[in-house]
C-alpha cells in the first residue's frame, strides 16, 4: 500500500460535477487516474500500475542522513534535497533528517542541499550512498541593496487567478512522504512599477488532512520559467482549511516586487490524515492515500510544475491553479 501511495505523488484530475461521470488526464505527471464525484474513486491502467510496481521494487537505493548548521551544529529542517534535473528528492525534518530514493541514477548524478539563508552544498551521488551521511550547511549573509521606498497607500488590486472552472481540472498532492519538496504555481504580472504584496489568496478543493505545510517560493522567469529566487527568507503556509478560499496576511515580510513573476508553493509535509477521507481504487475497499486538492481555472494564464526541488520545470499554457494576490500600489 505504501507503494502505491509514493507512486500517486503529484497528480491532476478532472471533475466533473453532480451528474458524476468518469473523465481522463490530458497530461498526468503520473499514471492516468479517473474519478467520480460521489465517491472520490480513483483507478489506475492496470498495465501502468504493474510497471510502476516493478520499477519501485527493482534496483531500490536509499540515500540518508542529517543536515545541521555549521555554526552551531544544531539540525536544519525543511532544507531542500535532491538529485538535480531528475525527480528525486525531499525535505529534511524537524531533526534534520532525510531519507529519499534514488533508483536507476548514476553514481556521477549531482546531489544538492539548499535551503534560503544557507550557501548550497552539491556531492555526488557515490560520495553519499551506503553510508549515514552528516551534512553541514554554512549561514549565508544577505546583503540588501539601500533602496528607498516611498510608503506605499495607492489602492489595492488583485492579480493572478481570482476565479475557478466548476466543474473543472483540480491540482495537487497526494500521500504523506513521496513528493516532498515538489511545486505547483503559476505566473503573476505585476506591472513596470514597484508594488507590494499584502496577502495570498489560494483556492482549496478538498483536504483530507488536519493542515498541509508549504513554502512560499517567488522567482524571476527567464525564457517562460521559473529562474532565479527572489525571496530572502523561509515564509512558511500552513493550511488547515478543509475546502474554500484561504486567505495569508504576507504583510509583516515587506515584499516588494515588479514586472512578471512565478510564484509557486512548495508541498512541506503534513499533519493529521483521515483514512475515511482517502482516495480509494473501485475495486477495493481500502485507501490509497490522502491528499490535498486546488482548484484550477482553465483557459487562463500558465501553470509551473516540478516533482522535486531539484527536477526541470514544467509549464502548461491555458491554464493555472486558483492563486491570486492582493497587491498595493503606490
Amino acid at each position: 500500500m505504501e507503494n502505491l501511495s509514493r507512486m500517486m505523488g503529484n497528480y491532476q484530475v478532472r471533475f466533473l460535477g453532480d451528474k458524476g461521470g468518469v473523465t481522463h488526464l490530458r497530461y498526468p505527471t503520473r499514471p492516468s487516474i479517473h474519478i467520480t464525484n460521489k465517491n472520490y474513486i480513483m483507478k489506475f491502467l492496470p498495465s501502468l500500475i504493474l510497471f510502476s510496481l516493478l520499477s519501485i521494487q527493482l534496483h531500490c537505493q536509499i540515500i540518508t542522513g542529517k543536515v545541521l548548521d555549521s555554526s552551531n551544529g544544531y539540525p536544519l529542517e525543511y532544507v531542500s534535497i535532491g538529485v538535480v534535473e531528475s525527480p528525486f528528492g525531499t525535505i529534511s525534518n524537524e531533526k534534520g533528517e532525510f531519507s529519499f530514493e534514488v533508483n536507476g541514477q548514476s553514481k556521477k548524478a549531482i546531489v544538492r542541499f539548499s535551503m534560503i539563508g544557507y550557501i548550497s552544498q552539491t556531492f555526488l551521488l557515490e560520495e553519499l550512498s551506503n553510508r549515514k551521511n552528516v551534512i553541514y550547511l554554512t549561514n549565508e549573509p544577505i546583503t540588501l541593496a539601500e533602496v528607498i521606498i516611498k510608503p506605499f497607500s495607492g489602492k489595492l488590486k488583485k492579480v493572478g487567478t481570482t476565479d475557478f472552472t466548476k466543474p473543472g481540472r483540480v491540482c495537487g498532492w497526494s500521500g504523506t512522504e513521496f513528493g516532498k519538496g515538489s511545486e505547483q504555481g503559476l505566473k503573476i504580472v505585476l506591472g513596470n512599477q514597484n508594488v507590494k504584496l499584502k496577502s495570498l489568496h489560494i483556492r482549496v478543493w478538498m483536504q483530507s488532512f488536519d493542515s498541509c505545510l508549504f513554502r512560499l517560493h517567488i522567482r524571476n522567469i527567464i525564457n517562460g520559467l521559473p529562474a532565479n529566487e527572489l525571496l530572502n527568507e523561509n515564509i512558511l503556509l500552513l493550511i488547515t482549511k478543509k475546502s474554500g478560499w484561504v486567505n495569508i496576511d504576507l504583510n509583516k515580510y515587506n515584499l516588494v516586487f515588479k514586472e512578471d513573476i512565478a510564484l509557486t508553493i512548495e508541498w512541506i509535509k503534513v499533519i493529521g490524515a483521515h483514512p475515511e477521507m482517502a482516495v480509494k481504487f473501485s475495486n477495493s475497499n481500502q485507501p490509497v492515500a490522502n491528499n490535498v486538492l486546488l482548484n484550477v481555472k482553465e483557459k487562463q494564464g500558465c501553470f509551473y510544475t516540478k516533482n522535486a526541488n531539484e527536477d526541470k520545470w514544467s509549464r502548461y499554457k491555458t491554464q493555472s491553479p486558483s492563486f491570486y494576490l492582493t497587491i498595493q500600489e503606490h
